[in-house]
């Protein structure tokens, strides 16, 4: 990475200071060629010269001040490198001679003996600290190098890919629509090769795959080393079709790597993620993660490619079809969302509206989900039926919006109680196409899908309310969690279950262990939501308790997305 950008990328200070301004003129001024910067360093040596006549013909200095003609060359050289330094230093001297001042100026005897010092001096001076500077900068790069190279390869490490995704979703330049393939190469039997062949070898045959790897994508493409057994490879402002890429990857994977005469067989999977630019800005890491993610299930399910496209719309991803009773059901208009208002006990008004989805069956009536569980109990149409959830309910606030209606949103999430990644990216996505404020938007979770959450649904969980986005532990008392265990978990709220509501208020035992449970999670910084309110009781005693926010019957029914009290919404 050259200077300029190395400087652009950690320069944190204001870009019209002063400072700045000097920063980038002298990286400017190093990127010159070489007869530029000499002849730079020549005029440094006349300016100086010319000062120092002047001083001489006026006069002169007092002595404290004689020797300030060595630090602009110190300068010289330590900014601009040994060798213009010294040049300017040594012309400088030769200006300095005796025969370059008046005789009326000059003790001759003096002036022999000390102008060949001078000169030494100058010139030396400018040339050691220049060759201080550069051995210090050559360590820097070293070092800058190393923390930033995979060991052994000397491939760029999972910073550096990091940093080249981060450059690429910033250019102004590309469209925002402009993709990124992130190829991720998992070489399954490189650790036997290297117990055959030994980590040199090994590495060579590595690192001759990626040679290879950038030769089919490109020069533009940047293949690092994340892993003893990963490669990763980014190619910006791709315009391959999955067809072309899958050829040349497939291709390049039956070759044999030949290193010093001998031939050696990778046995490689390749996951290749494609991401548009204005998905990664700020979400580098989450997209890393999901193309190693992808790259692993490839080399799991003993794939030699699998391409996915993550820019595909979640509730238009057929991998199984809705089945047809849930899809009638929804074309006719049966089954919709609901809005269910949330009461703030410290404003009086209702606050947030929950998403609620009701079934109307000619002879049951209004179905809730729990009614419905078993035909969408299969991993797909569960994800699938809340894709279809989530784009509903962002429809309507897209509606709301327009109408300038204040709008706080709640989602339930995990109707299987499985915290899915894809529909926390689906969750993403929507508030970044409608410029919905994620401090709006509330995610609730069950407590079972929180107890077995996997590694990448808690990167998005983490990564979703680093943005604002309330977490809720929904059915809270059921006997799943504690407290304690929901303290290291990534929540904002605890939803009370209805059951433990019902039992506080009949059993003073119980109720004890509701006034406690609720000031513990006050202390900790979570709110506290209670559902199921239908009586005076109830609601008499959550709101003396403290609990936060309310929910039920007796303060408001579901309502048709028309219906919503809006006047009584703050």
């Amino acid at each position: 990475m050259s200077a300029h950008i190395w400087i652009l990328m950690h320069n944190t200070s204001n870009p019209y200071s002063f400072a700045t301004w000097c920063r980038e003129t002298l990286v400017e001024f190093t990127e010159l060629n070489a007869e530029k910067q000499v002849f730079s360093g020549f005029l440094i040596a006349v300016l100086v010269t010319a000062c120092i006549q002047l001083i001489e013909y006026t006069g002169g200095l007092p002595s404290v001040f004689e020797h300030l003609i060595y630090f602009p060359l110190i300068f010289a050289g330590l900014l601009l490198g040994p060798r213009i330094g010294a040049l300017g230093g040594f012309v400088t001297g030769l200006m300095l001679t005796p025969m370059f001042f008046p005789t009326e100026l000059n003790n001759h005897s003096e002036a022999i003996i000390d102008w060949p010092l001078r000169l030494l001096m100058l010139t030396l001076l400018p040339l050691i600290t220049g060759l201080i500077s550069r051995s210090v900068q050559q360590l820097h790069h070293l070092e800058n190098k190393a923390k930033k190279t995979f060991h052994g390869t000397a491939l760029p490490n999972h910073d550096a890919l990091l940093e080249q995704i981060n450059e690429w979703s910033k250019e102004t330049a590309a469209p925002a629509d402009a993709l990124m393939d992130i190829i991720n190469l998992r070489l399954k039997n490189i650790d036997k090769l290297r117990n055959q062949v030994g980590h040199q070898k090994a590495d060579k045959i590595v690192a001759e795959l990626a040679r290879q790897l950038k030769e089919a994508l490109g020069s533009s493409a940047e293949i690092g080393q994340t892993a003893t057994n990963e490669l990763v490879g980014l190619h910006a402002n791709t315009e391959h079709s999955r067809e072309e890429l899958q050829e040349k990857l497939q291709a390049l994977l039956r070759q044999p790597i030949v290193i010093d005469g001998n031939e050696f067989r990778l046995d490689t999977s390749a996951g290749v993620l494609r991401v548009k630019r204005e998905n990664v800005k700020d979400n580098a890491n989450v997209v890393i993660h999901d193309a190693h993610q992808h790259g692993y299930s490839a080399a799991e399910n003993n794939q030699v490619f699998s391409f996915l496209d993550q820019d595909n719309d979640l509730v238009n991803d057929q991998d199984e079809p809705l089945s047809k009773q849930l899809l009638s059901a929804i074309e006719n208009e049966n089954i919709k969302l609901y809005y269910q208002p949330r009461l703030n006990t410290n404003s009086g008004y209702f606050s947030v509206l929950e998403a609620i989805v009701r079934w109307r069956d000619n002879q049951r009536g209004y179905l809730s989900p729990e009614d419905f569980k078993p035909l969408i109990e299969e991993a797909s149409l569960a994800k699938q039926f809340t894709g279809w959830m989530i784009k509903t309910a962002f429809n309507d606030v897209s509606q709301w919006i327009k109408k300038d209606f204040i709008v706080r949103l709640s989602l339930h999430i995990t109707l299987n109680d499985i915290l899915e990644p894809a529909i926390l990216n689906a969750v993403a996505k929507s508030l970044n196409q409608t410029k919905f404020p994620a401090s709006s938007l509330s995610l609730e979770v069950s407590e079972r899908s929180l107890v077995r959450i996997n590694e990448q649904a808690k990167v998005y969980l983490k990564k979703l309310r680093s943005m604002g986005v309330t977490v809720i532990a929904d059915q809270f008392g059921e006997g799943q969690l504690t407290l304690q265990s929901i303290f290291v978990l990534p929540v904002d709220a605890i939803k009370l279950s209805e059951n433990l509501v019902l039992q506080a208020t009949s059993n003073s035992d119980k109720k004890r262990t509701l006034i406690s449970m609720i000031k513990m999670a006050r202390s900790r910084g979570l709110k506290t939501i209670a559902t199921g309110v239908d009586n005076r009781a109830k609601l008499l005693l959550l709101k003396h308790i403290g609990c936060d926010e309310l929910q039920g019957s007796i303060l408001s029914k579901p309502t048709a997305k028309d219906d919503i009290p809006w006047a009584r919404i703050r």
